[in-house]
């Protein structure tokens, strides 16, 4: 099979999910999907899904198969599959791109999450071809977990203390070895300086209003509202 050929297959699945006939779609698409992993050798089936994953992921330039970002879920197994494979062998960009199919999501074909995506892009910034990409992935990941331990704000932490601090260290590290989108080291700062006035603020009691205290220092902050029920 060619590269070609497996988009024309995946493109007459499309083909019949735009025309509204879901059921036909779904059954052309397992049966596509079963002919690959039957018919193909690994060898050539990993090359037709390389080829695949760096267009998706990285050239952005979106198969024609392909109107939106939900990938199927035979293309989606076809691609954990193919990606463990290769995340076995520690090869990149495929480290990469494993945690860009399933970083953020629950995977359904890894329920027990054997494949931790986190632990795998840690690995991917610590490999000799660690690209810019995934720098910014695994810095945005420190970012992102600041962010959701501030969700409650001034009501709670949702991390820990010594979880925000091994955040903190790890993102600075980033920072010491490799180059970092401007944007995100200014979003970095912004939640750094915010956690620093929560602790300061909670240590001493929680005197005064926590919004106008970040407003003096110079940090704009709206707390999210929150709603408790009793039982």
């Amino acid at each position: 099979m060619t590269y070609n050929e497996f988009l024309a297959g995946i493109g007459e699945y499309r083909g019949l999910f735009e025309k509204g006939l879901k059921k036909q779609a779904n059954k052309h698409l397992f049966k596509f999907a079963e002919d690959f992993k039957t018919n193909v050798s690994e060898a050539e089936a990993d090359g037709i899904l390389f080829c695949f994953c760096r267009e998706y992921f990285d050239q952005k330039a979106l198969p024609s198969a392909l109107t939106h970002d939900q990938l199927p879920f035979q293309l989606t197994e076809l691609l954990n599959d193919y990606l463990n494979r290769e995340c076995s062998k520690e090869k990149m960009p495929q480290m990469r791109w494993a945690f860009q199919l399933y970083g953020r999501y629950y995977n359904p074909h890894d329920p027990q999450n054997e494949h931790d995506p986190f632990d795998i892009l840690k690995k991917a910034y610590e490999h000799p071809e660690c690209d810019q990409k995934t720098v910014d992935l695994y810095f945005n990941e420190q970012v992102e977990w600041l962010y959701w331990g501030a969700h409650h704000f001034p009501d709670s932490c949702i991390i820990s203390r010594e979880s925000y601090r091994e955040t903190v260290k790890t993102a600075e590290k980033i920072l010491s070895e490799k180059t970092v989108a401007p944007a995100l080291i200014e979003e970095f700062s912004y939640y750094v300086g915010l956690y620093e006035l929560f602790y300061e603020w909670s240590d001493s009691g929680r005197k005064g209003d926590f919004e106008e205290l970040c407003e003096k220092s110079g940090h704009k902050f709206h707390a999210v509202k929150a709603f408790y029920y009793k039982k």
